[in-house]
């Protein structure tokens, strides 16, 4: 038997390490539990036998949870730090603690809490990969979350959270609003209606699609275009939106739940958003990428590999999950270039669909265009991929330069 998943929570209210005792009780035989009321407590713990997971409070008296995470980091390098805090707002958490993999806000339940851990536990390898660490750390200010999020998540923690309060709260925001309706009555986004409203747009797309909406919105606003005119930053928005729908599409087609069809639409959206990080942060070193792609005509993630030790999927997948989004997403954002399953599961929907969007949208005939890895081709096969490929191209109107893939073409993918 497998040794079970061992996590520590750490909070100096004693009432809320008991609800989360008797909230997790369900999870006792996969995972094994300990509680500390301070973080000298935590650390002794620790020095007995490290922890696959920590769970702390941010404030606390005395060493509070910024040292303690920060302590861990240096000394447990491989325990996955998530914070767990109310009081804190999420930019103070952004700004002050580059030693934090997850944040997750109180009040949290059950379902919302296993979530997190689970899908953290999945990315370990990405969130504690050395070269995207270390990147990070160089990185002077990541970017902060747009304060129409915080007002969102602020309503959705409420006893009684309102669709029409949330639509209220985006709607303050004229010009997101006016960004979102434009993006979502695009072809590229393959709504079969007009949506003329925040209410219409979350009633038909649902609230997580509408954050990573927000999300990627207030990225893509964000950078300057300038800094990298070899950067396309609307091409790369209407490939995250392409990307987005052919995931979504593919999904549904094969009778996917409707969480799966949420991910894969939301890790679509957001699946580059590293890249956005990194051109802004990095801006010679990214260009220099993109001249290693030129010249040696390969994928821009293996120029990133060669430039900075680690790729825009892992930084992409490290900032989502300081954001708080769900780690199936976190998950599917890291290994969208790495994963090699055939399980129909958000990274492999979403490997699948960037894929796609390579082959069958000709922006540029130089460029060297993905593929994915030959298990996942060869799990789906030439004639499922076709069917996909029919499928899409039958049903996305609107949507222009969508090249049928010819069966020579498809052949030639699965070597």
């Amino acid at each position: 038997m497998e040794d079970k998943i061992r996590i520590i929570f750490v909070d100096d209210e004693p009432n809320v390490l008991g609800s989360i005792r008797r909230m997790l009780r369900f999870k006792q035989k996969e995972w094994e539990f300990a509680f500390a009321e301070s973080g000298a407590e935590a650390l002794a713990l620790f020095a007995e036998r490290p922890f696959d997971v920590i769970v702390s409070d941010i404030r606390m008296p005395g060493m509070d949870g910024s040292e303690l995470l920060q302590r861990i980091k240096q000394d447990y390098h491989k325990t996955i730090r998530i914070a767990l805090s109310a009081q804190v707002g999420l930019d103070e958490v952004v700004h002050s603690i580059r030693s934090v993999h997850q944040y997750i806000a109180k009040p949290c339940d059950a379902k919302e809490l296993v979530a997190k851990i689970d899908g953290a536990l999945k990315s370990r390898d990405i969130l504690n990969d050395h070269a995207m660490q270390e990147l990070v750390a160089e990185i002077e200010t990541l970017p902060v979350l747009p304060h129409v999020f915080k007002s969102v998540e602020n309503e959705l923690n409420s006893s009684e959270p309102s669709i029409h309060k949330i639509a209220e709260l985006i709607s303050l925001d004229v010009g997101l609003v006016a960004k979102i309706i434009k993006l979502v009555n695009s072809p590229y986004f393959g709504l079969p209606s007009q949506v003329e409203s925040i209410f219409q747009a979350i009633t038909m797309l649902g609230l997580d699609t509408i954050r990573a909406l927000i999300v990627g919105t207030h990225l893509f606003s964000m950078y300057d275009a300038t800094a990298l005119p070899d950067f396309s930053l609307s091409m790369l928005w209407e490939h995250s939106f392409r990307v987005s729908n052919l995931a979504r599409s593919i999904a549904e087609y094969e009778g996917l739940d409707r969480l799966q069809i949420v991910q894969a639409r939301m890790t679509g959206l957001l699946h580059d958003v590293g890249k956005l990080v990194l051109a802004n942060s990095f801006p010679k070193r990214y260009r220099n990428v993109l001249e290693i792609v030129t010249s040696e005509n390969i994928p821009v993630y293996k120029g990133e590999l060669e430039v900075f030790g680690t790729t825009h999927a892992q930084i992409g997948a490290y900032l989502m999950g300081l954001w708080g989004m769900s780690g199936d997403v976190v998950y599917g954002i890291g290994y969208h270039h790495s994963y090699d399953k055939f399980d129909m599961s958000v990274p492999m929907l979403v490997s699948v669909a960037n894929m796609i969007d390579h082959q069958c949208i000709i922006i540029n005939k130089e460029y060297n265009r993905i593929v994915v890895e030959k298990n996942i081709m060869h799990g789906i096969g030439e004639e499922k991929l076709e069917e996909w490929i029919a499928h899409i191209a039958g049903n996305w109107e609107g949507i222009v330069k969508f090249n049928i893939l010819d069966k020579e073409m498809i052949s030639l993918l699965r070597l």
